[in-house]
């Protein structure tokens, strides 16, 4: 008589001889956990304890002062702090651990730096196209942070300066200039457009803001383009944006540097994946 074993009965032994194994190595691992015989999963424990086995979480937030607080009252020796100056972010680790005992950096905390209201419509006008009645009411908006300049440079209250970009006017004025010889001739058609207001038009503006919360305050230079048409199109643009970025994020820097300075919270600029 033969004797058949099918794959159920094979299968079976095989989750048997592996969850005994399993348990064998498990006993001797620091968190409970168990073997469960379904697939020979492996469960952890923790949740049904009154404690955690390990503190870990994530704190997120955008105030540098509550980061600050909370990075250097959780953080112990090996902690570290990773600051992406280009995206005003940073995020800490407190379990990071060392080469001979590294930890999990799963207990984390993360600062997003938020703009300011004023901040976020400075980027919004930026290099848009605006009719006249847009940009005087964003002018008015925000007359509070705003100055605007003349071409000689004098100070031009914010209101006055909307109150001009209302009346602007396209002027057109066309001239020919003929030449005849007895072998050639010469014709030339020269045609010149300008924007003209009856109150003294603004060429440039300082913007001044806190870009980000937790920053100081800063001023921004904008300068005003007119492109001429059947209507006038004004174009406000930000003067060497870039260069403002850089500064902020060196603010940005330096501020969480001396935040840690005599903490366990040693600082790194750039990023960490664990």
């Amino acid at each position: 008589m033969s004797h058949t074993v099918d794959a159920c009965a094979i299968s079976k032994v095989q989750e048997l001889v592996l969850s005994q194994f399993l348990e064998e190595k498990l006993s001797s691992v620091d968190c409970p956990v168990a073997v469960v015989p379904e697939n020979v999963n492996v469960e952890s424990l923790e949740r049904f304890s009154l404690e955690r086995y390990r503190f870990r979480g994530k704190l997120q937030t955008f105030s540098i002062e509550d980061f600050a607080r909370y990075a250097t009252g959780y953080a112990a020796a090996g902690s570290r702090c990773f600051i992406n100056a280009d995206e005003m972010r940073a995020v800490a680790l407190f379990n990071l651990g060392t080469l001979d005992n590294p930890g999990h950096a799963d207990n984390t905390a993360v600062l997003s730096l938020k703009k300011t209201a004023p901040f976020a419509a400075l980027l919004g006008i930026n290099g848009d196209r605006n009719n006249q009645k847009d940009l005087a009411e964003w002018l008015e908006d925000w007359a509070d942070y705003l100055i605007g300049f003349d071409a000689g440079g004098a100070v031009i209250d914010a209101k006055k300066a909307s109150a001009a970009v209302r009346k602007i006017t396209i002027e057109s004025n066309q001239s020919a200039d003929f030449e005849d010889n007895d072998f050639s001739g010469k014709r030339s058609l020269m045609e010149s457009v300008e924007a003209r207001t009856k109150d003294i038009m603004p060429v440039a503006f300082e913007f001044k803001c806190v870009p980000f919360e937790g920053l100081t305050e800063r001023p921004f230079k904008l300068r005003l383009s007119i492109i001429t048409g059947d209507r006038p199109v004004l174009v406000l643009r930000i003067v060497q944006l870039e260069t403002q970025q850089e500064a902020m994020a060196a603010e940005f820097r330096d501020l969480l540097v001396e935040k840690f300075k005599g903490s366990d919270v040693e600082t790194f600029i750039g990023t960490f994946n664990a």
